[in-house]
């Protein structure tokens, strides 16, 4: 049976594959239009890529360590559809080469069998995606090297026909024929054990020149110390960033961060380094951070509702929503409201939506029209989360945005049947609602948890509730939502050319839906206020919450006006960045809960 070469030709090979598609980044961003047309892709994989590149050293690895390795980097990294597929696929391979071999067969086994963990991370799975490159490369890699026994002829074979896959592609969805493209996440992949394959078959790969990538271990994790909450935090938010090549001395990084928070420790090299900070203001972090080198790890956790969930959890049942729900903070933490960030990219910086970007930050990002995208919690953050959660409450119930809106929903589905030990305890429902609508569902149901109904009846009630949950929405400028592919480019710039505004809404599957226009968005606000002054005479509305944009004061001026003809005081709530990337600086949405019909 043919030996590995040596692990450092298979740590060189993932590295190769790595920054192929590293390279190939832009070239997948002007093809992506699949799922959606926000030609975000390339950016995502080379994120992730970049995740794993940056986590690997130059230490004697084994085999099933070089994996372990590789895998634990891309939950970190994985970002977007395809780049969660992906991270799934190579945590699949980490898993079924459990055991250290000196030959590649379990390697080559490990490779194929993966594949269906992939196919499983989705609802839907669709051919003529990443799935179908990712199957053909490991189907034929098996077969070639059953039959040859050497792992260099079956890598050469299965790069060939992963290459005839992809070509396919461009046929196997009705929108990759429209516009004449393959599939993007397909060909990032391609292009991973593309460069794979060429660094490992090639006659003669120099070596990884020493200290080239900094071993994550010389991060020294001793020095971050593990937080336990035996009192209230001074400041709410633990706060952990890892600094690619940083521009600052550990000293006067220290000298700067000092004012912003307590608990800091930085460790690390030249290289690389890890900050660790307890803060109020993880945003001004970040903002900090960015300045001082390329930010390629953050996470923050809320110190204070753990604390009070430690101290006195209110429920036996919890709730999860993610950050597209509009919620006000003192809402969250009163409530013990597990919320899960987006992940926000603006040009080449990643953020975690409310909680390392907040609205003047973005402002002063959208002013400087940077490309803005958007893509669902990371898989490591929601696993964290599950893990936390899972010991403390009998049941935990999952509002997620939209699923037609967001793979948010899929995500979190995902990763609930991977996690045996949550079965029948997490109960994962689509509110097919987004912003203050999402949020005022979320509100509801932390009402009937505090009626301590049981978790049938708190069930039951959702659904009938999310049915009585409408939300209309007036933008001032369609720009982002023509850029984010959430509105036909050719309608949406027949509607620009006519100065047109669109009223937007929801349908009940969650999808977005034009239902009217005007030549101005005051006037299409004041068709959506008809709308519901009409309902209010009825006597249909329940309550009524508004959201805006970087946009309070015309955001006030409505509130009076609710009040003047309704009766009713919205609760007025600042946008995430996620709604306000997709709706665009100005937007102002009113959602409302219609009464119960007896």
């Amino acid at each position: 049976m043919e030996k590995v070469k040596s692990e450092d030709r298979l740590l060189e090979s993932i590295i190769a594959g790595a920054q192929k598609v590293i390279n190939g980044k832009d070239e997948l961003n002007k093809i992506n239009v699949f799922p959606v047309a926000d030609g975000d892709t390339g950016s995502n994989l080379a994120s992730l890529m970049q995740t794993i590149i940056d986590n690997l050293s130059n230490n004697n690895y084994s085999t099933n360590l070089l994996f372990e390795e590789v895998a634990s980097a891309a939950l970190i990294g994985a970002r977007g559809n395809s780049g969660i597929i992906f991270a799934q696929y190579l945590n699949a391979v980490s898993d079924y080469y459990s055991v250290y071999e000196t030959n590649l067969e379990i390697l080559v086994l490990a490779f194929n069998r993966a594949v269906k963990s992939a196919y499983d991370s989705l609802i839907e799975p669709k051919e003529g995606t990443i799935l179908s490159v990712m199957k053909r490369w490991a189907e034929v890699l098996l077969i070639t090297f059953k039959e040859s026994t050497s792992f260099e002829k079956a890598l050469l074979e299965a790069k060939g026909e992963a290459w005839k896959a992809l070509k396919e592609t461009q046929f196997q969805m009705s929108i990759l024929k429209k516009n004449k493209l393959v599939d993007s996440g397909a060909k990032g992949f391609y292009y991973f054990i593309s460069g794979f394959t060429d660094a490992y078959c090639g006659e003669k790969v120099s070596k990884i020149q020493e200290g080239l990538i900094p071993s994550i271990k010389e991060l020294n994790k001793e020095d971050i110390k593990e937080h336990f909450i035996s009192e209230a935090p001074k400041n709410r938010y633990c706060s952990e960033f890892i600094i690619k090549e940083p521009l600052k001395q550990e000293k006067d990084l220290k000298e700067s961060l000092r004012k912003w928070g307590d608990s800091l420790v930085i460790a690390g090299n030249k290289k690389q380094i890890k900050i660790h900070i307890h803060t109020n203001h993880p945003e001004n972090i970040l903002a900090l951070l960015e300045k001082t080198g390329t930010i390629i790890y953050q996470k923050v956790d809320d110190m204070q509702l753990q604390y009070e969930i430690s101290q006195n959890r209110k429920s036996s049942i919890a709730i999860v929503t993610d950050s597209v729900a509009d919620l006000s903070a003192d809402f969250i933490l009163e409530n013990q409201i597990f919320v899960l960030p987006l992940n926000v990219s603006v040009g080449e910086q990643a953020f975690l939506d409310k909680l390392t970007i907040n609205s003047q930050i973005f402002s002063e990002k959208y002013n400087k029209n940077l490309k803005m995208t958007t893509s669902q919690p990371s898989i490591q953050s929601v696993d964290s989360l599950f893990s936390f959660l899972e010991g403390k409450y009998e049941h935990i119930i999952v509002i997620s945005v939209s699923s037609k809106l967001s793979g948010t929903y899929q995500l979190l589905n995902q990763r609930i049947t991977a996690k045996k030990s949550l079965e029948n305890r997490v109960h994962l429902i689509d509110s097919k609602l987004n912003s203050v609508a999402q949020g005022l569902l979320v509100k509801q149901v932390a009402k009937l948890i505090s009626e301590e109904r049981s978790i049938e009846s708190v069930l039951s009630e959702t659904e009938k509730i999310t049915d009585r949950i409408f939300i209309y929405v007036a933008v001032e400028d369609l720009s982002p939502m023509i850029n984010s592919g959430r509105i036909p480019k050719i309608l949406g710039e027949t509607a620009q050319k006519l100065s047109m505004h669109p009223i937007i809404s929801l349908d009940k599957r969650g999808n977005g839906k034009l239902i009217g226009a005007s030549f101005s968005q005051n006037k299409s606000m004041d068709k959506i206020l008809k709308k519901i002054n009409l309902l209010s005479k009825e006597g249909q509305i329940e309550e009524l919450a508004l959201t805006h944009v970087l946009s309070e004061e015309s955001a006030l001026k409505i509130n009076e006006l609710l009040k003047e003809k309704t009766t009713k005081n919205c609760e007025i709530i600042d946008s995430s960045a996620a709604i306000g990337i997709s709706a665009g600086i100005g937007s102002l949405a009113i959602a409302g809960l219609l009464k119960e019909v007896k």
